[in-house]
């Protein structure tokens, strides 16, 4: 993982939208989240048009209308968190070898239910309309219930072993175990030499 001071500088490691999604909340594998990267529904916007989730144009609107619509604007950033919830909590089990939370299954359908109901069908593709503040979301729910579908892309499916990030492993021999190998594989290194140290005094 990587702590940084804005979300458009938030590296995307998963090789999946979802995954990288699920990745704006940071924290030790096996412990409580830390960093929270969704601290507003404009943090939901940046990061959306940082990973090519909305272009531009559609962000600055989302942005504008939101500045004039705050209740609404709380209501999307709550069906974001909920969202990432439920894509963290499907795969995270997934790539445990663990059956997922049925909840998590169902909040991960209705999000891309949604998605689909408010889409314009276009060849090839989905197309939907940018005023909704919901509207950053429908493509990730989208690529969640793909990625749920997808096997071969499942069996690439990971945890790191040094934080809680998701990611595809992409590698030849499928031999890749953290998000990051200069950052999470560093310190996973490091701990594990300092307890071999410790253990041989």
């Amino acid at each position: 993982m990587v702590t940084t001071t804005g979300i458009e500088q938030l590296e995307l490691r998963a090789n999946d939208l979802a995954l990288d999604f699920a990745n704006t909340l940071e924290g030790p594998r096996n412990g409580p989240a830390h960093t929270d990267h969704l601290g507003g529904y404009a943090e939901v916007v940046a990061w959306a048009a940082h990973a090519g989730a909305l272009d531009a144009t559609t962000a600055r609107a989302l942005a504008r209308r939101a500045a004039r619509r705050p209740a609404d604007a709380a209501r999307a950033l709550a069906a974001a968190q909920s969202l990432r919830d439920a894509i963290a909590r499907t795969f995270t089990a997934l790539a445990d070898e663990r059956p997922p939370a049925p909840d998590a299954l169902a909040a991960l359908r209705d999000g891309a239910a949604d998605a689909v109901r408010a889409s314009r069908p276009a060849p090839g593709a989905l197309d939907w309309d940018g005023r909704d503040l919901e509207r950053p979301l429908w493509p990730i729910a989208v690529a969640g219930l793909d990625l749920l579908r997808d096997a071969e892309r499942l069996a690439r499916l990971k945890r790191c072993a040094h934080c809680c990030w998701l990611f595809l492993d992409s590698s030849r021999n499928r031999s890749r175990r953290w998000c990051s190998m200069g950052e999470c594989g560093a310190q996973d290194k490091m701990r594990r030499y300092r307890a071999r140290r410790r253990a041989a005094r």
